[in-house]
């Protein structure tokens, strides 16, 4: 297995031709002193870049105009001198000048009409061009496809040490319909004109493009690694894994999604038994941003984000075309780093104490807005893979997971050996009929775009006991054993043209709440309600707090309780060999400030209160990089104490007996 290096910078160079003196300030002196400021274990350099240049002398592509020397080797040298890696980026999917130049290669609509991401083929040379605006190529293994293999073998000729290859912009669409591709699939015996044909030989030709290149590169470099990004590091795009040798979350939370999408992805991907890394950037945005910088703070808390989930760290950077590192990006990144250092031992190995398991939907809202939920009570979970239910003492299916036969017997082995089940909204729904005996019967839905949920005590602690409004319709079932804990209560009438009231939703019928929200039968708790994708999209306080009572009258296996702000974060992992938990505490409040999610401020918290549930006697508590020890109580087997400070980030060791 590859094991990545732990703090890594990905370099951007996508230089356009127009530009000169490409590199002219490069010095290896200025490379190695900003990659020993940013302390630096890899550095992802580039050989060919989006607008189709090339950064060393090539006979398959084309170097750039404004380039005199071999950019890449020197790169490459500078950071093996002093014992950084340097693994290798190569455009796929986007090159504008074989775009140009070769409008065969392009990718293809159904309707004949290029692919392209934010490209107006109505403007001129001299029209404003919007950010990110490329045309798709095709990778279907066809002509340019072997353009990339002969890039790549080039590359692995040519240098003599080559660390690992990363291939950009992969798989950002579902198929393609140029000739290359409607003359394979007629060839293959599938029909162009059937959308699953044409996604099914999009995959296979994927796969077939994942496969050639990892055969050029280990033909030489047998021990590199290679990454496919773009949907190479998505959960729900398994059929692209297996090509990699490792995953890059590529996360950059301050413009793509915010700062607990990458939590539930890297629980997925360490599942996975392979290396993976997290992928922030330096800029306030996002890749492309020349001058935008983000505080030290922010990187550094962004890090031990990465590290809290088990993964290690990558963060985004572009080389100004003159080829001169920029040094206050390295020392940003050096002051996160180098905290990094000093938690890697208690962060990068072990395993998750979670007992709390997520089956991942087919749909990322719901997974998200789920994990945030338990993210911000500060309940750890992790991820049910390859339908091992049996690791869990509760599982979670949100929103809209349908279950293979055989994952079905599984849940339902599961659940008669005790194991607890929390699923909500369309979960567990196929072919009209649920799953699983839950004492519950599917009857579709009540024909309203929303409701309003009415809670009673079972569930009520810290919400309103008015009806309060559901952003998303329940499911409409009839109960025929358990207990209702909470109701839905409809609204009037749907809102139309014709009938309608104030400016957005109907108010609820009082008289019509009789309808079940909430069901326990036992070990089993359905909520009728999409919650996951209701708190992604609207995030209230008390869909939260509802949902978290809902769990909280199942689950009972918390390895370690906390007591934080909702900003909070926690994870504990067991690093068996050395006989320790190690718990990880973040605290940090990220605001928008238009359209950009940025941190600043980081408050401290003093004497967060602690509660630890795990076999093993605890015998010492000690922060990690302080070394302060902490004094606790134990009762029962529960040893509680109080974190003395959080401002950032804290690690908190817990020594057991065997140690």
């Amino acid at each position: 297995m590859v094991q990545l290096s732990p703090r890594q910078v990905h370099l951007d160079f996508h230089t356009s031709p127009a530009i000169d003196g490409i590199g002219e300030e490069f010095s290896r002196e200025n490379f190695q002193a900003a990659l020993k400021e940013g302390n630096l274990s890899s550095i992802t350099v580039f050989a060919k870049c989006h607008h189709g240049q090339c950064y060393y002398p090539t006979k398959v592509g084309t170097m750039h105009p404004g380039l005199k020397f071999d950019l890449l080797g020197e790169m490459v040298d500078a950071a093996h001198e002093i014992g950084v890696k340097a693994p290798i980026y190569i455009t796929a999917g986007w090159s504008a000048m074989d775009a140009e130049n070769h409008p065969e290669w392009c990718g293809r609509k159904k309707d004949g009409s290029i692919s392209a991401s934010n490209y107006d083929f109505s403007c001129g040379p001299d029209d404003p061009k919007p950010a990110c605006s490329w045309i798709d190529l095709c990778l279907n293994d066809g002509s340019y496809a072997r353009h990339i293999y002969d890039i790549t073998q080039e590359v692995c000729d040519r240098y003599e040490h080559v660390d690992g290859l990363f291939y950009d912009i992969c798989f950002i669409r579902e198929a393609c319909y140029c000739d290359e591709c409607v003359a394979g699939m007629k060839e293959m015996g599938l029909d162009p004109s059937n959308e699953e044909d044409a996604k099914k030989y999009y995959v296979i030709k994927h796969q077939d493009f994942m496969r050639k290149c990892g055969e050029i590169l280990h033909k030489k470099h047998p021990e590199a690694s290679i990454f496919f990004n773009s949907g190479g590091a998505e959960p729900n795009m398994p059929e692209y894994h297996d090509g990699s040798t490792h995953f890059e979350m590529e996360d950059l939370p301050t413009s793509w999604g915010g700062y607990d999408k990458m939590p539930f992805r890297a629980k997925f991907f360490e599942r996975t038994g392979k290396s993976y890394l997290g992928m922030t950037g330096k800029f306030h945005t996002d890749w492309g941003e020349f001058g935008g910088f983000k505080p030290g703070e922010a990187l550094k808390f962004e890090v031990a984000s990465m590290m809290t989930y088990g993964a290690r760290c990558s963060i985004g950077d572009q080389m100004h075309p003159s080829g001169k590192m920029d040094m206050e990006t390295y020392r940003n990144i050096g002051y996160a780093y180098n905290y990094a250092q000093k938690i890697e031992e208690y962060s990068l190995h072990g395993r998750p104490t979670a007992k709390l398991g997520i089956y991942l939907s087919k749909n990322d809202t719901s997974n998200e807005g789920t994990a945030k939920m338990l993210l911000e009570s500060q309940i750890d979970f992790d991820i049910v893979y390859q339908d091992h239910f049996e690791e869990f003492d509760t599982v979670i299916l949100p929103d809209y997971v349908e279950l293979s036969d055989g994952a079905v017997e599984k849940l339902q082995e599961f659940l008669k050996a005790g194991g607890k089940l929390l699923f909500t909204g369309e979960s567990l729904v196929k072919d009209g009929k649920f799953q699983i005996d839950a004492g519950i019967r599917y009857e579709g839905n009540y024909g309203y775009e929303k409701d309003y949920l009415l809670i009673g005590d079972e569930l009520g602690e810290g919400t309103v006991r008015s009806p309060f409004l559901a952003y998303s319709p329940a499911v409409k079932v009839e109960v025929e054993e358990g207990d209702v804990l909470a109701n839905v209560m409809l609204p009037y009438f749907g809102r139309t043209y014709g009938k309608y009231c104030s400016h957005k939703n109907t108010p609820y019928n009082p008289a019509d709440y009789d309808h079940a929200a909430a069901v326990q039968n036992g070990n089993i708790m359905y909520l009728a309600h999409k919650m996951g994708e209701i708190y992604k999209g609207y995030g209230s306080v008390y869909h939260r707090r509802y949902f978290i009572n809902a769990l909280r009258r199942l689950y009972g296996a918390q390895a370690f309780e906390v007591k934080m702000p909702s900003a909070g974060r926690a994870a504990m992992r067991y690093q068996a060999e050395e006989g320790r938990y190690c718990l990880s505490l973040l605290y940090a409040s990220p605001i928008t400030r238009g359209a950009v999610e940025v941190i600043e401020d980081m408050p401290p918290l003093y004497n967060v209160p602690v509660k630890i549930h795990v076999p093993e006697k605890i015998t010492r508590v000690v922060t990690a990089v302080s070394g302060e020890e902490i004094p606790f109580t134990r009762d029962n087997g529960t040893v509680e104490f109080c974190v003395p400070y959080v401002q950032c980030h804290q690690m908190v060791v817990l020594e057991t007996e065997q140690a």
